[in-house]
C-alpha cells in the first residue's frame, strides 16, 4: 500500500515527511494508527480500514471458538468425575437396597431421553 509519511522514517533508509512509501497492509496500519503516515487516498485508507475491521472481528471469533472449545473441554472433564462420583453413590445404595441401581437406571435414562425429546 502506498503511504504519504507524515513525520521523518528512518530504519534501513531514512525517509522525510511527504515522501511516498510502499508499504504492507500491516505496516500501513500501524503507521496510520501512530500517525507517521496517511494513505495516498482517501479510497485506500478506506479500503484498509474495512480490511483491518475485518480482520480484527475474524481474530475475535476465532479467540472465542478457543475459548468455548476450552470451557467443554473442562465441562467434558468435571461431568466425568461427577459421574464417577454418582457410580460410587449408586454402587454404596445398591449395597444396601439391590434394586436401586435398576431403578436409579431407570430415573437416569428417562431423565435424557425426556431432555432429548425437548421436554
Amino acid at each position: 500500500m502506498k503511504l504519504i509519511l507524515l513525520q521523518h522514517l528512518s530504519g534501513a533508509k531514512a525517509y522525510d515527511a511527504g515522501e511516498e512509501i510502499e508499504v504492507t497492509d500491516q505496516e500501513a496500519l500501524r503507521f496510520i494508527k501512530k500517525g507517521i503516515a496517511k494513505a495516498k487516498t482517501k479510497k485506500a485508507h478506506e479500503d484498509l480500514l474495512s480490511k483491518a475491521e475485518k480482520l480484527e472481528k475474524e481474530e475475535s471469533e476465532k479467540q472465542a471458538k478457543l475459548i468455548a472449545i476450552q470451557k467443554e473441554s473442562e465441562l467434558k472433564v468435571e461431568a466425568n468425575l461427577l459421574l464417577n462420583d454418582l457410580l460410587k453413590i449408586v454402587d454404596t445404595l445398591s449395597s444396601v437396597n439391590p434394586e436401586y441401581r435398576d431403578e436409579f437406571l431407570a430415573k437416569f435414562q428417562e431423565q435424557f431421553v425426556g431432555e432429548g425429546k425437548g421436554e
